[in-house]
């Protein structure tokens, strides 16, 4: 049995690796209910570290494919600040907010040197948190200049930031399953699923 929880956003993404030996925690889609669900299962679970994983959609210019892996280094949640007609920015530091949380575990590490162990290709980096799935490709672009990450999902900040409520290290490990360079493509759902479970059986095997 894996010796941490993993969370995973939806149905859609859990029903390949339930059959898996391991602790899967369905927590709903979007920032508010993941978090909330999170903090929910982390108060119950007692667990120092947590897992998240599921879909991301790739950014433009980041080379990124379906298929490949992408871990975080930091959640970004690239919805929250004031919008103008002609840009976007952050809130003042006067209103003591913040937007930018680092993951800075060496379960990080441990996870990805392990997933390379088994011949699997990592990318490593800073990913967005959005409130809605981007078929526009302007705002793809836009959000990607603005904070240099590799991928968006809707979960990622609301779960950081329950771990950090609760002292918690997470290690969040995303498949990519859509391009945002060419958003009214249909998500190929069906190889990050492939992907994600022998990504699992990887971990699964080898950790200690």
């Amino acid at each position: 049995m894996f010796p941490y929880p993993l969370l995973i956003p939806s149905y859609l993404e859990a029903f390949i690796l339930k059959d898996l030996k391991i602790d899967l925690n369905i927590i709903g889609i979007g920032p508010i209910e993941s978090a909330l669900s999170t903090y929910e299962i982390l108060l119950k679970k007692k667990s120092k570290l947590v897992f998240l994983t599921g879909w991301a959609g790739a950014y433009p210019e980041t080379e990124l494919k379906i298929g490949d892996i992408t871990i975080a280094t930091c959640e970004i949640f690239a919805d929250f600040g004031k919008k103008y007609e002609t840009h976007f920015s952050s809130f003042p530091p006067n209103f003591e907010v913040c937007n930018i949380l680092e993951l800075n575990n060496p379960f990080i590490e441990k996870t990805v040197q392990l997933i390379e162990n088994c011949n699997f290709s990592v990318n490593i980096g800073p990913l967005a948190t959005v409130c809605s799935t981007t078929y526009d490709s302007k705002r793809a672009y836009f959000i990607k200049t603005k904070y240099n990450v590799l991928a968006e999902n809707m979960e990622g900040f609301g779960v950081a930031k329950a771990c950090e409520k609760l002292g918690v290290s997470l290690v969040e490990i995303r498949i990519i399953s859509n391009l945002l360079a060419t958003p009214n493509k249909e998500w190929d759902k069906n190889k990050a699923n492939k992907v994600l479970r022998k990504v699992w059986e990887c971990l699964i095997r080898n950790w200690k």
